[in-house]
């Protein structure tokens, strides 16, 4: 078990407060049209009822940046998928007597704490996350692991997905004014030492506390205009000017990889992750499965703040797999 949650990433899985209410009751409705839709019964799972306010606050602790989005009607869909399928697994937790002590969710609190994290994370809510992380780990997720001959198997059968084409070492200083930075190209191509200083004093890229330093770029990770021109740099030539939306750059190319094939040692790890998480995800699609049947669930879809679009045809129908934190051990 240790070796296993070694090797699965972090946990993200956080669910919303959830208030119990009389079992097949909806809310009485208020005179303010806001809070009535906030109050409206979305979801019943037993004799258990959540609202719209419920899946807002889902949305806003575990998907903040979509949170702010507007009028996307799909996305929220999905989303809401996402809360009827978790809602469901902590419902079957609770079920099969799931307990968390106080001592597990302070020991978890801790480790956030300890990521330099400090989220305002409730107590109950932390409990259902690790509830619904334990019923998984001891019951669906219990024997999934990756052996060492599955990763030597993958790596031989995807040789050129570890075949390095050349990398570069890119810099960068990005401005908005195209005549600030023909001085600055000017002065550079007498002082081109000076590159890192002008990035850090000159530059509004995010990268330019750094010195411009932008990191290791193969061919086809850059557009097209900025890679026409850097992969034809020579180590430490000072680029023309390149105009892109964000502004006009000019960049430095500080060492060059040659192409090369990367060793099984150098990406096990990568590729161990990469199986692991193919089979959580087909235990997790298996599991949510035969849940249906077990589960009494009831989506109303009509009392949702927003018009809910079905999957599309021909689409894999978890769509929200692709979400982060919708696969309830996936990465962070």
């Amino acid at each position: 078990m240790k070796k296993k949650w070694a090797v699965l990433l972090c946990f993200v899985l956080f669910f919303s407060q959830c208030k119990k209410k009389s079992q097949g009751e909806d809310p009485v409705p208020a005179a303010d049209p806001a809070v009535a839709s906030a109050t409206r019964v979305i979801l019943t799972i037993g004799s258990v009822n959540w609202t719209n306010r419920d899946l807002k606050n889902f949305i806003q602790l575990q998907y903040a940046d979509i949170f702010e989005k507007k009028n996307n009607d799909k996305l929220l869909s999905r989303l809401f998928d996402v809360f009827c399928e978790q809602q469901s697994v902590l419902f079957k937790a609770n079920q099969d007597g799931v307990e968390v002590d106080d001592g597990e969710v302070e020991t978890f609190l801790g480790e956030v704490r300890a990521r330099g994290q400090a989220p305002a994370l409730d107590r109950e809510m932390v409990r259902n996350t690790l509830k619904v992380q334990k019923y998984l780990l001891a019951g669906p997720y219990r024997d999934i692991d990756v052996s060492d001959a599955e990763v030597a198997a993958y790596y031989e059968s995807h040789l050129g997905d570890y075949q390095k084409t050349e990398e570069i070492e890119l810099h960068q200083i990005m401005v908005k004014d195209r005549e600030k930075l023909l001085q600055i190209r000017s002065e550079l191509l007498r002082q081109p030492a000076r590159f890192e200083e002008i990035a850090r004093s000159e530059s509004i890229s995010p990268e330019a506390d750094k010195g411009g330093a932008m990191g290791l770029f193969e061919q086809g990770m850059l557009p097209r205009e900025m890679e026409e021109v850097v992969f034809s740099l020579k180590v430490n030539e000072i680029s023309p000017i390149v105009e892109s939306p964000y502004g006009f750059h000019l960049f430095k190319v500080t060492r060059k990889r040659k192409s090369r094939m990367q060793l099984l040692a150098a990406v096990k790890d990568e590729i161990r992750s990469k199986l692991l998480s193919a089979k959580l995800t087909a235990a997790y699609a298996g599991f949510l499965g035969g849940l249906a049947a077990e589960v009494p669930v009831q989506a109303r879809y009509e009392n949702l703040y927003f018009t809910y679009i079905k999957p599309e045809p021909g689409v894999d129908e978890n769509e929200s797999k692709n979400l982060p934190g919708s696969d309830p051990l996936s990465d962070g």
